[in-house]
């Protein structure tokens, strides 16, 4: 009864007391709505691992890649990097509650006839020429590829593994222990597709990335575990789809942009 009437006697504390509620109201409808609408999925559906002392070492060995002198890579130019970034931007600006969005890419294209891509955290992304010349032929091939890592280096997703120390590592290292298990990537393919879809972008297409790695399992030998960890990836992934309430599996390719040509002309 006491405190009722000491706000009750004063009009600015009244005031307040008001504000302070309607703003609680206010962000917690908000939040609520954004559940409803950009569905996330919870953290602890992707088990061990998340460690941040594993984070920091695989960010370390980032720069023992780029040291390393067999590893030959192509400057980006203008135009690549102006695309990989307004890409990078617009998916990072749509998806504010689950990406970090301080940090700053950076891309690195080696010159390679093996066709993969991978990222270290902290937005640290490798793309071989070889994938982006014979495989990335239209625009929501490359934006399903690119999300994906993203999402797994944005949300910091790697598995923790015994590494030994060494002054430089390979390609062929750095893919390894970037790589997650089958149960962590469709999670992520899950994760990627609620965020292309807030980005506007085409998310059902993430199937056929999923479904490139399948045909061409050889060639993609260095990015997949095994084939018949990414059929059962591509399976999953169309239960997902079917749950969104997309049963044509018959992705259509939608035109690419001018942007995605030029940017693919450069490499």
């Amino acid at each position: 009864m006491l405190k009722k009437n000491v706000i009750k006697g004063r009009p600015l504390l009244r005031a307040f007391f008001f504000l302070f509620l309607a703003l609680f109201v206010s962000c917690a409808q908000v939040e609520s709505l954004y559940k409803k609408t950009n569905p996330i999925l919870p953290n602890d559906q992707i088990k061990g691992v998340f460690d941040d002392d594993f984070v920091d070492h695989l960010t370390f060995l980032d720069k023992s890649l780029r040291s390393n002198p067999e590893v030959r890579f192509k400057r980006l130019g203008y135009w690549a990097k102006k695309y990989l970034n307004e890409v990078f931007n617009r998916v990072i600006a749509n998806n504010e509650l689950l990406l970090p969005q301080e940090i700053k890419p950076q891309f690195n294209l080696i010159v390679d006839s093996t066709p993969y891509i991978f990222s270290f955290p902290r937005y640290r992304f490798y793309f071989s020429t070889g994938l982006i010349r014979k495989y990335l032929k239209n625009e929501s091939l490359l934006l399903s590829a690119f999300a994906f890592e993203i999402i797994k280096s944005g949300r910091n997703i790697f598995e923790k593994k015994r590494m030994l120390p060494v002054g430089i590592i390979s390609v062929k290292q750095a893919l390894s222990l970037t790589k997650v298990n089958f149960r962590s990537k469709v999670e992520i393919y899950k994760w990627t597709y609620f965020a292309l879809r807030r980005s506007e972008y085409d998310a059902a297409a993430i199937l056929n990335w999923i479904q490139l790695q399948n045909k061409n399992s050889l060639d993609f030998s260095w990015l997949i575990r095994d084939p018949k960890g990414v059929t059962r990836e591509e399976s999953a992934f169309k239960s997902f789809l079917v749950g969104q309430g997309i049963e044509q599996f018959e992705i259509s390719e939608l035109n690419s942009s001018s942007s995605f040509y030029r940017f693919r002309d450069s490499i």
